[in-house]
């Protein structure tokens, strides 16, 4: 799921950002409402984190854009205004939740699959954590294992983490950022460091699931015969 979210704290963004990023998302991360304004004008997110005081255009009036551009897309508030004025402004602009700072990611976590499911009723399939690459490579998404025709692969943690972060987003790009978030946990790592490691998994694969997308990022897709 591609989520946008809007929140100028540093530092709470950051984390926000991490953890739904091991949740499987993608993040679009802004500090200001002026450049949520303008990229909604062009694309829809599956999703919207909204803070209401943020620089140049606040969330609130960012919310009601959205909400006449998006009805039916949700949208959660986070705000470290508790005033119940604030609060009816936000369910009246068309906030589909309202969670007050400070909060526990988990919690966070817990409203988004929540709102989600209201939207897209679960369907009657059977449970299978493995997720097929390829006609040699399936990938364990209980304990993020990587199996060559039913063998385990062997990599260090960093690499692990790194082809669990493409397998939660197969066929998106992969920008440094995003993996400097997710595999550092939003440390420093200069750039050629996560090229290394990047390129250290990919001699390690025995086929060519990693892409590099000159200039963007990189990215993993199904092979064809998956």
């Amino acid at each position: 799921m591609r989520i946008l979210l809007l929140e100028d704290e540093f530092m709470l963004a950051r984390s926000i950002r991490t953890y739904l990023l091991a949740r499987g998302h993608l993040v679009d991360h802004y500090d200001n409402g002026q450049e949520v304004l303008e990229v909604i004008e062009t694309l829809e997110h599956d999703f919207y984190i909204l803070d209401i005081n943020t620089p140049l255009v606040g969330g609130l009036e960012c919310l009601k854009v959205i909400a006449v551009k998006y009805p039916k897309t949700p949208k959660i508030i986070i705000s470290a205004y508790h005033d119940v004025e604030y609060i009816s402004e936000a369910f009246s602009s068309g906030c589909s939740d309202y969670l007050k700072k400070p909060f526990n990611l988990k919690e966070l976590d817990i409203r988004i699959a929540h709102l989600t499911s209201q939207i897209q009723p679960p369907t009657k399939t059977v449970y299978d954590p493995m997720i097929h690459l390829s006609r040699h490579y399936t990938f364990n998404k209980e304990n993020n294992f990587l199996f060559y025709d039913g063998i385990i692969q062997k990599f260090t943690k960093r690499e692990l983490s790194l082809i669990t972060m493409f397998v939660s987003n197969l066929g998106q790009i992969m920008t440094d950022e995003s993996i400097r978030s997710f595999v550092w946990d939003g440390e420093e790592a200069e750039p050629s460091t996560i090229r290394s490691l990047v390129n250290r998994v990919r001699s390690k694969l025995k086929e060519e699931l990693i892409e590099n997308i000159r200039g963007f990022g990189y990215t993993m897709k199904r092979l064809d015969h998956a």
